[in-house]
This record gives C-alpha cells, structure tokens and sequence, in this order.
C-alpha cells in the first residue's frame, strides 16, 4: 500500500509541479528531512519520494504534499487531486480485502475494528452490527431471500450512506416503493437506492494535461480551432490552436500542420494518435496523427465542460496559478506603453488588472486602449515580483 502512495507522491505530487515549485517544497520539508542546503541543491524528485517514503510510512509523504499545495500559489486544484488519488488507493485496497479470491481472509471485515469516522479516506463498512446505531433488520423469510441479501456487492458497501431508523412499517413501505421484498435487510434497500443513483462528475474548470509521447487512439469532439498563422516568419512556419473535448475533460492543442484544418471542425469527432504532451498542450505534428470518426455520432460534451473551454479567466485569479501556465482570453485594453522592441498593455476586468508583454511579430497588431485584446497562448510569469502575460514563440493575438 505504501508503494502505491509512493507512486501518487512522484508521479502526481512531484512530477506534476514545476522546478521552482519543487525547490519550494525540498526548503518547506527541509527540517523534516533533514535536507541541508547542498541536499536540497541536488536531490531530484525521485530521491526526494524516497526520503519521504522513509520519513513518512503511513502514506509516503501525501499528507505533508496536500497540506503545502493548499497554501502554495496555484497548487490548490493539485492538492485536491492528492485528495481524490489517496481516497481512490485506500478504496481500492478495501476493496481487495473484501474479495475472498485475492487473498483475504472472509472474516477478516467482521473481526477487524471499525475504522475511525473522522479519517478522510475511511469508508463507512457493510453489515457491521453496532449498538444503538444499527437500523433495524427484518427476518428473512425463506434461504432465497436470505441469498438475495447477501448477494449485494462489496462495491455498494463503499458507497453507502449513514441510515436513519426506520419503523418496520415505513421500511416495509419503502421496500415495496423500490421494488424489493419486505423481508429483505433496510440497509440493503438503501444500497440498491445508492446503486440507482448515478454521481454526479466534477467538471474540470482546467485543461488537462499529458506529458511525453502517447500512442493514443484518443477519441474526442473538436470545441473550436483558430485560423492558421505564421509563428516563425524567417521560415514562414505555421500552425493553428484547437480546443477539444471528451465526455469528461477538455485539451488546448497545437496543430503544426495546417493542412489539418479542415478535420477540425466545431462539433466534429476526431481520433488523434501519436502525439507528444507538453506544457499543458497536446502537440500534433502530423496530419496521419488525425483520423476522422464516421460513425455519424455526436459525443454528449456536458454544456458546463464547454462553457469552461472557453472561458476567459478572471485576473484576480491569475495572480494565485502557477506560474509558467498558459492563458486564453478576450480583455479590456486601458494602458498602452511601447518600449523599444516591447509593447506593454494594461488589461482589466472587474476583478484587477494586470500587465502584458508583448514583442516580436505580434507588436505590429494595431490595439490601443478601449479596444479589446483576444490573447491566445500567453504564459503567466513573473518580473520583478509584478505578474504578467507574455507571448510566446506559438501566442497570437487579435484586436476585436
């Protein structure tokens, strides 16, 4: 079990953050790990889960991760999903100790003592009978019946809720009202109702990301693409953005050949394949990266996943993410100042404002102040402790 956390810890705890962000944790850990200034100088992330799995066996380290990223600047979504990925193993390992053919021991659930209800990753456990708390049960009426109670996954047991006590009148009521005989356990009633109501999926308010080479096949729905531009034009190199979809999640990629185009069309199912992960964005390469899907289905995209697509974020929130992120959206201009090669604007909205670098090719885009920017690809960074966007090699900008 430490060996699982150990891998949450590198490859979603460590992994997932950026050089100076890990610097920030070896400082932050330094007296429980006993880092000196040259330790924490040359450790890497992977000796540094060593130490943690060391120092910290109970859980290699995560609670320590969780309790840093909730106050570390832009690290907040991160820590939640610590949360989720510590919940996600322990449940996995009741799970397995639940299931007689993986090894455990069928009394062990009924022997064991009751886990405390204050732990975060505890699951409330199946059929165990405690004083005073326990909802009454009815007698079963034949051994079918009694097979039929027993017949309830594990699964539900995870899942199900705290239940009040009923009268042996209403929880016959209830019984019938959900289609299951009377003499059926209510709290076996209750986990069928559990089983019937399907949960509810978080909508990701960021774009998800893949890091290094992937195979795919990813099947997903494109949102919207950008016309192509020149990014390079000493050697009037092209490409374009495009925004895409599953059922679940949403990706910024960056098409690098133009010819694509004309697969990425709003509401359209595409596979892509053979792509590389990188700084947030999916990166095709090739136009056999890209297949066409003709089964003539469109994928059910939930309308808050879209609206979240395409959002353009709040600038007070800006200022709390990571640094190095990239940003999309359309801002107010109120300041214009050039600078020899650079141009710097001052964009706002109702929550701050905040400065934009821009230079190169894009300082010939005609924009000054009451006009509204459409920003594209622009990196969060830091100046001289005042937080700005800047573009990059593969930003463009429009005026609207």
């Amino acid at each position: 079990m430490v060996n699982e956390y150990k891998k949450i810890v590198l490859l979603v705890g460590l992994m997932g953050i950026s050089d100076d962000d890990f610097r920030m944790v070896k400082s932050l850990l330094s007296k429980e790990l006993k880092l000196n200034r040259k330790m924490q100088d040359d450790y890497d992330r992977i000796k540094i889960a060593d130490m943690m799995e060391d120092k910290f066996p109970k859980d290699a380290g995560m609670d320590q991760l969780i309790d840093l990223y909730k106050e570390m600047p832009g690290l907040g979504d991160l820590a939640d999903k610590l949360k989720k990925e510590k919940a996600k193993a322990k449940r996995k390992q009741i799970e397995r100790c639940r299931i007689p053919t993986r090894g455990c021991k069928r009394d062990e659930a009924s022997t064991s003592q009751p886990m405390s209800t204050t732990n975060e990753d505890s699951e409330p456990e199946f059929g165990r009978s405690t004083s005073n708390t326990q909802a009454p049960w009815l007698s079963l009426a034949t051994a079918s019946n009694r097979d039929q109670a027993t017949q309830v996954s594990p699964v539900t047991a995870s899942s199900s809720v705290q239940v009040p006590e009923l009268s042996p009148e209403t929880a016959s009521s209830s019984a019938q009202a959900a289609g299951v005989s009377p003499a059926i356990p209510v709290k076996v009633i209750f986990c069928f109702h559990n089983i019937m109501k399907p949960r509810r999926k978080t909508v990701p308010k960021q774009p998800s990301k893949e890091e290094g080479h992937h195979q795919g096949p990813k099947k997903v729905m494109v949102l919207k693409a950008t016309e192509p531009f020149t990014y390079d034009m000493s050697r009037e190199k092209r490409m374009f953005h495009a925004t895409v979809a599953t059922k679940t999640e949403f990706f910024r990629v960056k098409v690098f050949d133009i010819d694509l185009k004309e697969k990425f069309i709003p509401n359209k199912v595409i596979t892509i394949s053979d792509y590389v992960g990188r700084n947030g964005f999916i990166n095709i390469f090739s136009a056999s990266s890209v297949s066409e899907v003709n089964d003539n289905q469109l994928m059910d995209i939930p309308t808050t996943l879209r609206q979240r697509a395409n959002a353009t974020p709040k600038i007070n929130d800006l200022y709390s993410k990571r640094r190095g992120i990239f940003v999309n959206g359309v801002f107010m201009v109120s300041k214009k100042n050039q600078r020899k090669d650079f141009i710097y604007y001052e964009i706002q909205d109702n929550t701050g404002v905040m400065e934009v670098v821009v230079y190169g090719r894009l300082t010939s885009v005609d924009c000054n102040p009451g006009d509204k920017l459409r920003l594209l690809c622009f990196e969060l960074t830091s100046n001289e402790d005042k937080v700005q966007l800047r573009s990059t090699r593969h930003s463009n900008m429009k005026m609207i």
